[in-house]
């Protein structure tokens, strides 16, 4: 039974800095900055004693899980993919972000052929159910993306969908949910403190600087 839940963003990719709708079908490697962060963030979890890791197939998030380079088994899934945008994949966003801010900030909107927040949360929950919170090990690490771990922490949060965007998740920001009782008690919400306060401000500059979209 998972006693310790470690949740992670993939670090920086080219869609945040790009400011595209990368989603599904618009694949995004991760910057030289997202590759950094991704390493700074396994001198973190290299001790945590870590059973398995659960991933979304994206590239993104598979090059973060690599960077990681913990020693235990992976499981990809699809379950665990940014939203599905639709017809908007690969659209810059950032070019008029007034015409696409519904779709940042309206969970219940949903571009044709995609996906809305609701549907999102409902896919990521029961993969939580049936694959992650049943798994035998007692630590578990999750790899995903902004989206799937943010709607998962409000549902354990009892948070009502509307309230959503409440909650921010950097790139390779760290979260940390315990067990207790029947449920799981939110320890630690995006935790950026491996990037260092003083050596690497650079990285927490850009961090500041980058909206929470995919």
């Amino acid at each position: 039974m998972v006693e310790t839940l470690f949740l992670v963003r993939h670090g920086e990719a080219e869609s945040n800095v790009k400011r595209y709708f990368a989603g599904w079908s618009a694949e995004s490697s991760l910057t030289p900055l997202g590759k950094e962060q991704a390493k700074l963030l396994r001198r973190r979890l290299a001790k945590e004693g870590i059973g398995k890791i659960f991933c979304s197939d994206l590239e993104r998030t598979q090059e973060t899980a690599r960077l990681l380079s913990l020693k235990c088994p992976i499981t990809y899934s699809d379950s665990l993919r940014e939203r599905n945008y639709g017809v908007l994949e690969g659209v810059e966003w950032g070019k008029d972000e007034k015409k696409y801010e519904a779709y940042h900030s309206d969970p219940f909107i949903r571009p044709k052929g995609g996906e809305n927040c609701a549907d999102v949360q409902k896919r990521v929950l029961s993969y939580f159910k049936r694959n992650v919170l049943s798994c035998l090990e007692e630590k578990v690490l999750v790899i995903s993306h902004h989206n799937p771990l943010v709607l998962f922490a409000a549902h354990q949060l009892g948070m009502p969908m509307e309230k959503w965007r409440a909650l921010r998740l950097g790139n390779c920001g760290l979260c940390i949910f315990t067990k207790e009782g029947k449920g799981y008690r939110l320890k630690l919400w995006n935790s950026l403190s491996h990037y260092g306060l003083l050596n690497f401000k650079p990285l927490l500059s850009r961090e500041s600087k980058v909206p929470h979209k995919r």
